[in-house]
């Protein structure tokens, strides 16, 4: 009990001290009094070990970043950090918009990277695909005779493209669904208030596109390559005459559907001139496989044939003479003609027969949309009559 009250009174007289509630001369025991004055050193040296202060610490961190010098991020970190933000929980409403956005922008760098392909290319697809939303999203007439006049601009700068390399048949085609677009165009035209200026203005426009047709076919005539193939298809554009009719929009209308008509024909008689030209390519090679097979059937009955009459006496002496080596090869010459014989034909080239359909089509729509006009116009015209 004794060493109990005497640490008690230790605790007591050190916590007195320490709230500044007694002296430490006022202590009248020596042994407390030095017992005290240790435990508080001991206490004050532990509280400065704890560490700096929170403005010791402030000024050693500035001092650290000051004296770093920070990289520049690479491409693999900003795609890393835009897979982060996108990754991280966001409203659905941004990442849609973020989403939309880049499809957005990979549609319209493939929209412009397909402005200046031909029909053979990747992106040609996109672009048709892209001309085609542009006619759906056209409300007006007016806008849709635009859009219309537009198609056929770039349908015959790629007609003039494939005639200059000597693609007529791809020519052909281009050449006519630009007469088809110059129709619909026209019927389009024929519905608007002012149609008999607009329609002046079409003509005008359609004259100075076959004078520039004409102008490249007598150039790509002059030329001995490849190119001069596909001068006549840009001289067909400019060959007919205008024809007859109340309006410009008419007669650009009715010129049109008779040009796509010609075009047409023009490429299935090229179609038809490819079939031709492949059945006497393929008749031809079966006449010099036939006149080549006895020599590669039995190179030694050939040999024994050209040196002496054939006679039973003298076929039997050959066929005993004969060595195991000669007969196989014999059998396998015998196996690999009747192996050639049983491989089908391969087809001719079904990229004219294709291009023939296409152009069909293209003139049949040309025709239909001057049979529209006609109509739209005899329309106009007994509506002004009743009045």
């Amino acid at each position: 009990m004794v060493g109990r009250s005497k640490q008690e009174k230790l605790d007591r007289l050190i916590g007195e001290v320490a709230r500044g509630d007694r002296s430490l001369s006022g202590i009248n025991d020596p042994e407390l009094r030095e017992a005290v004055r240790i435990a508080l050193r001991l206490h004050k040296d532990s509280e400065d070990l704890r560490g700096p202060d929170d403005y010791a610490r402030m000024r050693m961190r500035v001092r650290v970043m000051a004296g770093l010098r920070p990289r520049a991020p690479t491409l693999f970190d900003n795609a890393w950090t835009a897979l982060w933000y996108l990754g991280r929980p966001a409203p659905y409403l941004a990442r849609a918009i973020v989403i939309s956005s880049l499809v957005l922008a990979i549609c319209l760098g493939a929209t412009v990277a397909s402005a200046d392909s031909l029909p053979d290319d990747a992106l040609y697809p996109v672009k048709i695909a892209a001309e085609g939303i542009r006619l759906a999203l056209a409300g007006s007439s007016a806008d849709r005779a635009a859009v219309e006049l537009s198609m056929a601009e770039h349908r015959l700068a790629e007609a003039e493209r494939l005639a200059m390399s000597g693609r007529r048949s791809d020519a052909l085609v281009a050449s006519a669904i630009y007469t088809a677009h110059i129709a619909q165009a026209a019927a389009e035209i024929s519905t608007q208030d002012d149609s008999a200026s607009v329609g002046a203005q079409l003509e005008t426009s359609f004259n100075a596109q076959r004078e520039r047709a004409q102008k490249l076919a007598t150039t790509l005539f002059a030329d001995t390559s490849a190119s001069s193939r596909g001068a006549d298809v840009l001289a067909m554009i400019a060959a007919p005459s205008m024809a007859p009719g109340e309006t410009g929009a008419e007669r650009v209308a009715e010129t049109a559907a008779a040009l796509a008509t010609d075009l047409a024909d023009a490429a299935e008689s090229e179609a038809e001139a490819d079939a031709i030209a492949y059945d006497e390519e393929q008749s031809a090679s079966d006449v010099q496989s036939l006149d080549a097979m006895p020599e590669a059937h039995d190179p030694l009955a050939s040999a024994n044939v050209r040196a002496a009459p054939t006679t039973p006496a003298r076929t039997a002496t050959t066929r005993a003479t004969a060595t195991p080596a000669s007969r196989a090869t014999t059998a396998t010459s015998r196996a690999t003609t009747t192996t050639t014989r049983a491989t089908p034909r391969p087809t001719p080239d079904a990229r004219a027969s294709e291009n023939a359909k296409a152009a069909r089509k293209a003139a049949d729509q040309a025709r239909a949309a001057a049979e529209k006009l006609k109509q739209a116009l005899a329309k106009l015209k007994n509506q002004k009559e009743h009045r």
